[in-house]
This record gives C-alpha cells, sequence and structure tokens, in this order.
C-alpha cells in the first residue's frame, strides 16, 4: 500500500503509478476493513424497514440515517435508484386520522326565549398597556336576539354566572343553552348554577362550530360592523360601542331569517313569548 507521504509532492498520482507499475485502482483502493456492500434487495429490505419505523422521514434523511449508522456504504445514487424502484418516493405524508361524528342538524326553536345560545369573542384594545380582551356574547335562538354582549379583562366562571343572573332576571329562564365545550362552559359551577335553575346544558361536538351556527353568526356580524371598524382605547370604550351597537342589532336591522324584520318587531309579533316569561 502506498502511503502520499512518501510519494513525490511534485510528481501526479498517475505518473507515480506508471514508474511503480501499479494500477490507479489499487492506490485509490479503501482501507480493508470496511463494511461489504449490500446486494439491492437487502439494501431496498432495509429501505423499508426504515420508512416503516420513520414514516415522515424522506430520502435524505433515511440516506444519512443509514450512513451514520453504519448499515449500507453504498452512495446516494445507488440507493435513490433503489429508492425510486420500491416506489418510496411516492410516500403520502402521515396525517392525523380523521374523527368521524355523527351528523347533528341544526334547528332553532320555535319558541322565543326558549334556547339560548353563548360564546366568547377575542380582540384587543390599544392606548398605554395594548392587552386582549374577551366578549361574551349571549343570544335567544328563536328570536335572533342579542342578550348581552360585554367586554371583560378576562372571564372566569364566576363571570359568566354574574352575565348569566343578569340575562335571567330581566328575561326569564330559557329551556338550554347551547355551547361550545370551553373551559368556562364545562366547569362544575355552571354545571351546578343550570342544575339549581332548571337549564339543560346543550355542549355541541368538539371540533363542530358549525353545531352552534347561530352564535357563530352572531359573533362574525358583531366583529364586521363593530370590532374591526375602529381602535378601542380602552375596554369602558369597547363596551360603550358595543352597547351601542346591540341597540341597533336589535331594534333597527333587518334579520333575513325573521323575514327581514328587527329581532324587537319579531318579538312583538310574537306575543306568546311574554306569556312565557311571565309563567318563568
Amino acid at each position: 500500500m502506498i502511503d502520499r507521504t512518501t510519494v513525490d509532492p511534485g510528481g501526479s498520482v498517475r505518473h507515480c503509478c506508471r514508474v511503480l507499475g501499479l494500477r490507479r485502482a489499487s492506490y485509490h483502493h479503501r482501507k480493508s476493513g470496511h463494511r461489504p456492500e449490500l446486494a439491492d434487495n437487502e439494501l431496498a429490505d432495509l429501505l423499508r424497514r426504515t420508512t416503516e419505523c420513520f414514516v415522515s422521514w424522506g430520502f435524505w434523511k433515511v440516506y444519512h440515517y443509514l450512513r451514520q449508522q453504519r448499515l449500507t456504504a453504498a452512495n446516494h445514487k445507488r440507493v435513490y435508484r433503489i429508492w425510486c424502484r420500491e416506489r418510496l418516493n411516492l410516500r403520502l405524508p402521515p396525517r392525523r386520522p380523521r374523527i368521524y361524528r355523527t351528523y347533528q342538524e341544526l334547528i332553532s326553536p320555535d319558541g322565543i326565549n326558549e334556547g339560548w345560545a353563548m360564546d366568547f369573542v377575542s380582540d384587543y384594545v390599544v392606548g398605554p398597556t395594548h392587552k386582549r380582551v374577551r366578549i361574551v356574547n349571549v343570544m335567544d335562538e328563536g328570536s335572533r336576539r342579542a342578550l348581552w354582549t360585554e367586554a371583560f379583562d378576562s372571564i372566569s366562571a364566576r363571570t359568566l354566572l354574574t352575565v348569566l343572573d343578569r340575562v335571567v332576571d330581566y328575561r326569564g329562564r330559557p329551556a338550554y343553552i347551547r355551547c361550545d365545550n370551553g373551559p368556562e362552559f364545562i366547569s362544575r359551577k355552571l354545571r351546578s348554577w343550570a342544575e339549581g335553575n332548571g337549564i339543560e346544558l346543550r355542549f355541541i361536538q368538539p371540533g363542530k362550530p358549525t353545531q352552534n351556527g347561530l352564535i357563530e353568526r352572531l359573533n362574525k356580524t358583531l366583529r364586521a360592523e363593530c370590532l374591526n371598524l375602529t381602535w378601542f382605547r380602552g375596554v369602558e370604550e369597547l363596551n360603550d360601542e358595543l352597547q351601542a351597537w346591540s341597540q341597533t342589532y336589535n331594534l333597527i336591522r333587518p334579520h333575513e331569517n325573521l323575514g327581514h324584520i328587527s329581532p324587537e318587531i319579531y318579538e312583538l309579533e310574537n306575543q306568546k313569548f311574554y306569556y312565557s316569561v311571565v309563567a318563568a
């Protein structure tokens, strides 16, 4: 075996090998002790087993992993040829399995004050402290009336119960309240409050906001007609604007599903609402 240090630095490898009568392949041959090369079928089996263990890895990650683990000494061109032959280049990226749920149609109640829906909307206020605020929305599913819209720095289960008590005081108790699975809605305090007032809590399925589509539509209207129109310098200013918007929404704004009339006019035309409030 010829060492490069023994060769005249001024001469080329080709000239030295010609003088000594050696083949250049012998000169460039790797040192003994290297791992023997795998056959094509063995390398293909190794690639398949590796991709089964690491389903999200592409070619280059698999190739460098095999080289680092000294499982193969093949160059990337040979490995990629076998990779394509085994159709591993057409593997689909792994996806999270879908959750299939039973379809539940959203049916709004016929009677006014029969059922409510509630949800939260997030927004920001600017000023000395740029902070995030949360807005609680409560609506009547029968008349589409916005029963309560108020912004808070944060909303806990206790704050939510205070809002619901105020709505019940002037509106009466509904038969149910529809909501999602947020931490404030699944709390023990809200469950105890609902049981004490004889109100059913109807939770939508996780990941299905369309099952609470009426309040989601109200949230979109609130954002498009109020929140997106200006920047608010504080929670007090935001609440003043929310009250003005709720008056316009309930008294003036026509609603297509109500026959292009406002919720106030719809409730006046359905006098049975007032008897239900008195009975409650």
